[in-house]
């Protein structure tokens, strides 16, 4: 009788090699926010930052799914294996809870976030969001005043930026949207959206972290904010959705300006690129938008082809490359015993981009994400209990941004080119991003 399975572990060198070419490379490029620097540096000269090479030949060696590796010091299950990566997140967080140093990181910003809780302060905080954010719905309460918002701050955009487009002309454009959406229209003052990065800067470091300078300010503007909150906005919607002491209405509040400024930023930018790149998705974009009534939020809910340019780009380039998780008790993954206090990681980097399992793993394809099925190789959004809860609300922002843009104007992209008869490359660095505009 075959007894229980045995998880192999890496080589000395092999570990040697996956912390010298995966996570020295990541823990440069920033663990909360990119380094500007070091991710131009990393993506210029490192071909494979993804170690998507690395891990395939890592697969075959081992002939397993699943192989302990060393993430520095700490002793990691690599999981590959799409029913255990559905395992995890599945069981996330009451088996497989964030680990120490993304809990760590992230209590430097946002302490008491859903993203960093377990047992019943998650499910409270979880449920608070889910309530604010409108999660699974397609369509937000206050969608028609979030796209009017988004409208006049990217018409406004285009004003002022003459016949080019430059990263930093996003990056204000969602700093802007991003306060606007959470406290109220009008309310385009950005010294919080920049405080909280310098934050995340800090907590990139991933230790030795003491309490930022900025926190209390940063947190007395909050509070005045939320307060302050005007009409149809997220932040006002918090002042009417029930809560309790365990809630930490702030601190989740925080965790929306993370994700909804500058990482959709840069989703959006790279859809924005894909799209103007490959002339048929461009045209497939166009006459989509053309049967839609662009001025209303179900009309900008309706565009589910540009949606999918919207998840490829996240998929190509996830903005979180790897999930990292911690059991909180003993479990079973691939018929093996995994004790309590392992660190599991799921490499969406690896599974997004698998040439032996994925046909499209290096073109842009946004008919993928035409169906309504839930593929757990693709985690850029996160799967299970823990999926983004604001999920339909990003989507919607960086829909409604791209259609606004595309309204009587074309776009070429001057750098980084994109060559769409190639496989499309592993990271694309947003910061280099130059867009050529003309009239439609």
């Amino acid at each position: 009788m075959d007894g229980p399975a045995k998880i192999p572990t890496a080589s000395l060198v092999d570990n040697l090699v996956y912390n010298l070419v995966h996570v020295i490379p990541s823990y440069l490029r920033g663990l909360f926010t990119p380094n500007r620097f070091w991710f131009t540096f990393w993506t210029a000269i490192h071909p494979d930052p993804a170690s998507v090479k690395f891990i395939t030949r890592l697969r075959k060696k081992y002939r397993s799914n699943y192989c302990y590796l060393r993430m520095l010091t700490t002793k990691s299950l690599v999981v590959l294996d799409p029913d255990g990566i559905r395992h995890v997140l599945d069981n996330s967080p009451d088996i497989y809870a964030d680990a120490k140093l993304k809990r760590d990181g992230m209590a430097h910003f946002q302490p008491d976030s859903v993203t960093i809780s377990r047992g019943d302060q998650w499910r409270e905080r979880r449920r608070f969001n889910e309530s604010v954010l409108e999660t699974g719905h397609d369509l937000h309460r206050y969608g028609k005043d979030f796209l009017d918002v988004i409208r006049d701050e990217t018409a406004t955009m285009l004003k002022g930026s003459g016949g080019h487009l430059v990263w930093e002309d996003f990056a204000v454009l969602f700093e802007r949207i991003t306060m606007q959406v959470i406290f109220g229209a009008g309310v385009r003052d950005t010294s919080m959206t920049e405080t909280l990065r310098q934050m995340m800067l800090e907590s990139n470091r991933g230790f030795a972290l003491s309490k930022s300078k900025h926190f209390d300010d940063f947190y007395a503007a909050m509070g005045r904010h939320r307060q302050e909150a005007r009409g149809e906005s997220l932040a006002a919607l918090c002042n009417s959705v029930p809560s309790t002491a365990v809630t930490k209405v702030d601190n989740q509040i925080t965790h929306w300006m993370f994700a909804m400024g500058e990482t959709l930023a840069i989703n959006t930018v790279r859809a924005l690129a894909l799209i103007a790149a490959h002339p048929a998705a461009d045209e497939r974009v166009r006459d989509e938008m053309g049967r839609e009534d662009l001025s209303s939020p179900e009309g900008i809910d309706r565009l589910k082809y540009l949606e999918g340019c919207v998840q490829e780009a996240m998929r190509l380039w996830p903005t979180t490359p790897i999930l990292v998780r911690e059991t909180v008790k003993e479990d079973v993954l691939g018929g093996a015993t995994i004790p309590a206090g392992t660190q599991v990681i799921i490499i969406n980097s690896f599974s997004h981009r698998d040439r032996e399992t994925l046909p499209f793993a290096d073109t842009f394809s946004p008919d993928v994400w035409l169906s309504d099925s839930v593929d757990y190789r693709f985690n850029h959004l996160s799967n299970g209990p823990q999926g983004c809860a604001g999920k339909e609300l990003a989507l919607f922002i960086a829909k409604a941004a791209i259609a606004t843009l595309f309204t009587g104007q074309r776009y070429t992209v001057e750098r980084p080119p994109l060559d769409p008869s190639r496989p499309l490359p592993y990271l694309y660095n947003h910061y280099q991003l130059r867009l050529k505009r003309r009239d439609a």
